[in-house]
């Protein structure tokens, strides 16, 4: 009978289409940076009782975010000793795979110990992982690929013995970007500021950009991370601080742009959100210390060159924006939460609000999107699932803990890190 037979192949061709909408999160905030996800029936409701698919506990501290492969859910942590962790678990069951101890060290950190120490330390970059590889970055320094079959390291580097000690107030935490066969890492500080690229495959510089910008005092710092934007034909390495920001060509470290004016009247202005882009425009949030109201966000042409510091300016906006956390673009809109928890949507076109409400908590994670959804994870680990079309509360959801690390999304699972422990969230 041939019905049989069809129907499997009909069932094969089902379940190989479902499969191909599932994406893996291998970097902070997604492949290139942007926070959203194309995948469908994303969790909404969850608990610590209920929607779990498992949790594990984590030795340590930190506020890496996870970096999500076809198997693995990768992560790093520091412990008591100095020592620098890379963990690995099985992303089906929890299990874990690998706990390496790639090195030791701790942050240079001059600033008042109590405005970082209690949230902030050398595993505070995410990792970046494909099937083979993780590669790892702390803020002491040290950058290394580890081979995930054998647990052994491929390579590793020094950065601060190779390119300059680092002068930040509150510790280097700025994560690298995986891009094709090149691993992009930023510095911007008071000291070195530069761009530099490295083979993945064997730690080889490729190229190095300087980048040591005008700004004054802690405004030459900056903790975020590059965003990748493809354009057409044209892909755009989008790096924000030192109160400019700018793009390269990924494949060269050529400067596309730049733009200037993310200062703030502050001696501790400083930039810790990333980049984010549409067709249209390039999002730059400059720094709000404290929630205080001296922080803004810039709208900036897209296809510009040179300096488009005045040219390309299209808006800009200063109510209660964000801090740490980075806004999203979806559907049109830009959402973001300041560090007090004032969430806000813009409309894209002219910066002009579309909603805006108070949240519970503190923010400093950045936000997360898909599924018509956005997330806000608060440090007390409530997360807010907001309808994106309209501005409604979905839900909220209470995990125990603490939460710096930014959600990562995979194959219709949410992952979560609180300083000690990682959820895998598939939802009621």
């Amino acid at each position: 009978m041939r019905f049989p037979a069809l129907l499997l192949t009909v069932c094969c061709l089902l379940f190989s289409t479902a499969k191909s909408h599932a994406e893996t999160w291998p970097q902070f905030r997604g492949t290139d940076g942007s926070g959203v996800s194309s995948e469908t029936n994303l969790p909404a409701h969850w608990s610590a009782q209920e929607g779990l698919l498992w949790s594990a506990s984590l030795p340590g501290r930190a506020n890496s975010s996870p970096a999500i492969t076809s198997k693995r859910v990768d992560l790093t942590t520091k412990t008591d000793d100095n020592g620098l962790w890379i963990l690995s678990f099985d992303r089906k069951t929890g299990q874990q795979l690998l706990k390496v101890k790639v090195g030791t060290g701790s942050l240079n950190a001059p600033g008042p110990r109590n405005l970082w120490a209690n949230r902030h330390n050398a595993a505070t970059p995410s990792p970046m992982s494909d099937e083979q590889n993780i590669w790892a970055f702390f803020g002491s320094g040290l950058l290394v690929c580890l081979d995930v079959a054998s647990g052994e390291i491929v390579w590793q580097k020094d950065m601060v013995k190779e390119y300059g000690a680092y002068d930040i107030t509150f510790g280097m935490g700025s994560t690298p970007r995986l891009w094709g066969n090149l691993l992009i890492v930023t510095c911007m500080t008071k000291g070195p500021s530069y761009v530099v690229a490295f083979d993945k495959e064997t730690g080889k510089e490729v190229w190095k950009a300087n980048r040591k910008l005008p700004a004054q005092k802690d405004g030459a710092d900056a903790y975020s991370t590059p965003t990748i934007f493809q354009r057409g034909n044209k892909t755009e390495l989008l790096v924000s601080g030192s109160d400019h920001v700018n793009a390269y060509d990924p494949k060269t470290g050529k400067q596309l742009w730049i733009a200037g004016g993310l200062d703030i009247p502050s001696p501790f202005g400083r930039i810790i959100a990333a980049p984010v882009a549409n067709q249209e425009m390039i999002i730059a949030t400059s720094g709000n210390p404290g929630g205080g109201g001296l922080g803004y966000i810039k709208a900036f042409k897209q296809g510009a060159s040179g300096n488009i510091t005045k040219s390309g300016l299209l808006w800009k906006f200063d109510t209660a924006t964000p801090d740490a956390s980075t806004p999203l673009i979806m559907n049109g809109k830009l959402y973001m939460v300041s560090q007090k928890g004032v969430a806000t949507c813009l409309n894209l076109k002219d910066g002009e609000p579309v909603w805006k409400k108070r949240m519970k908590g503190e923010y400093f994670s950045a936000l997360v999107g898909g599924d018509n959804k956005v997330y806000f994870l608060s440090i007390e680990g409530l997360c807010t699932v907001v309808d994106a079309s309209n501005g409604n509360v979905v839900a909220e959801n209470q995990l125990p803990g603490t939460f710096y690390s930014t959600p990562a999304i995979s194959d219709g699972v949410i992952y979560l890190r609180s300083f000690d422990k990682l959820y895998a969230i598939k939802g009621k």
